[in-house]
Parts: C-alpha cells; structure tokens; sequence
C-alpha cells in the first residue's frame, strides 16, 4: 500500500494530506464536509479560525460518538433479540415433549 498527498481546500488555504491512493476521495470528500462545517459555525458566530476549527471539532465529534453510540445500541438490541428468539424456541421445544 504506496502512500500518496491528496490535496484538499479547507477555508482557502490548500492542505496536502499523505493517504493511500484508495483513500484519496474519501479525504476529499472529508475535507469538503469540514469545510461546510467550519464555514457554517464561522458565519453564525464569527469566531476566529482557530476557535471555530475547535467547535467544529467538537460539533463532529459529539455527531460521531451519538451516531456511535446509537448503533451499539441497535446492535445489543439485535444480539438481545437473538437470545430471546432462542430461549423462545428452547421453551417451546420443552412444551412440545410435555405435550407428546
């Protein structure tokens, strides 16, 4: 896996970011959602680059853990749900012979 520089445009200023060949569109496309969203909080509170770059941070980060955390969620559900239909089946399977 050869490392190449992607270049991306973040608040008129050009980054070049080493990254595998493969994953040189999802840089690009990274760096265009943190642009969108560094602009948006700069525009609503007219916060300097740096401070805006941190809300921003935390803003995505915050989105990521919730998202995150919602899909272990799901993911409890589905293995709880497992379990259930098995004991479900198991208990049936004992009626079944109580009935026989």
């Amino acid at each position: 896996m050869s490392k190449n520089t992607t270049s991306v445009k973040i608040l008129d200023t050009e980054y070049k970011i080493a990254c595998p060949p493969e994953e040189s569109e999802a840089v690009k496309r990274a760096a265009v959602f943190l642009d969108i969203k560094l602009k948006e909080i700069r525009e609503a509170t007219n916060l300097d680059e740096s401070k805006a770059a941190i809300i921003t941070a935390l803003n995505i980060s915050n989105d990521y853990l919730k998202d995150s955390a919602k899909k272990l969620a799901l993911s409890d559900n589905s293995e709880d749900m497992i379990q259930l239909t098995d004991d479900v089946k198991r208990h049936i399977k004992t009626i079944s012979l109580f009935e026989d």
